[in-house]
């Protein structure tokens, strides 16, 4: 999985692509996270929209920094979740947890 970040406004973008299974990625991921509420943003936006697959240790990640993020009183929420992944999210009831919109710019307007 491949992870890169930008901030638009009061956001970060946290963008993956590939698959969300195990390794390294997932510091990867963590570091955005880490950095977005080092630098303060009210919002995080994980657009989705290039993830293939997602796992349960992909869930896992997810569950993770929602979490750490709600906690903080941000918000965390996803973006353009593909049709494979919605699926999965629905299946194990997470549908109803995470605050998803269909782009990041809808996200953003939000």
């Amino acid at each position: 999985m491949k992870v890169s970040t930008r901030d638009e406004g009061g956001a970060t973008i946290v963008e993956l692509e590939g698959e969300m299974m195990l390794g390294h990625e997932a510091n990867d991921f963590h570091e955005a996270i880490r950095g977005a509420l080092d630098n303060n943003k009210k919002k995080i936006i994980v657009d989705m929209k290039n993830v293939h697959f997602i796992s349960s240790w992909g869930i896992g990640i997810l569950i993770h920094a929602y979490t750490t993020v709600k906690n903080k009183e941000i918000d965390f929420v996803l973006a353009a979740v593909p049709g494979k992944v919605e699926e999965v999210f629905k299946v194990t009831k997470l549908d109803s947890v995470f605050n998803k919109y269909i782009t990041v710019e809808a996200a953003l307007a939000d």
